[in-house]
């Protein structure tokens, strides 16, 4: 004897799958919540780069950080469990920042007591969009144009190092 399988699907449930919208890809993700952190600043780019080169440089935080970001001089994984880390990051004069990490491939969230770094890619093209933000809690909405113009460094200095790798 056969079992007789499931059930065929009905006509409500097919057009509520009609209807549901797209998966976000991860940039999109990270500008919804950017828009709901009145402290950060975001920025995008696309990188005429593949994706998994853009992702394994970005990606691999302790490579990248202090290449991406001026004040830091060094950045080690201290835990993993599956894509959740610690990291902590040193300045120039050795000051360390601990952060939580959400990072999985085209997805990096950095949260810190004092703020918040979040990074997002995803093919676009030939190329690769990625997505940027920072911000400062304690500075609200008054430190986004500071932060804004960090971004757009960060975002140039990946662009030099992709060059260069």
């Amino acid at each position: 004897m056969t079992s007789p399988g499931p059930p065929p699907a009905s006509p409500a449930r097919s057009a509520l799958e009609a209807l549901a919208p797209p998966p976000l890809d991860p940039v999109r993700r990270l500008r919804i919540l950017a828009a709901r952190l009145p402290h950060v600043a975001l920025a995008e780019r696309v990188y005429d780069v593949s994706f998994e080169r853009l992702w394994g440089f970005v990606g691999d935080l302790e490579r990248s950080a202090p290449v991406i970001e001026l004040g830091i001089s060094r950045a080690a994984i201290l835990e993993r469990e599956g894509d959740r880390l610690v990291v902590e990051t040193r300045n120039a004069i050795g000051l360390p920042l601990r952060f939580d990490v959400e990072l999985r491939p085209g997805w990096c969230l950095m949260q810190h007591r004092l703020g918040d770094v979040g990074m997002a890619a995803a093919p676009e093209g030939d190329g690769t969009r990625f997505a940027h933000f920072e911000g400062a809690r304690p500075l609200g909405r008054l430190g986004r144009p500071v932060f804004a113009r960090k971004i757009a460094g960060d975002l140039e200095r990946i662009a030099a190092a992709l060059e260069d790798d």
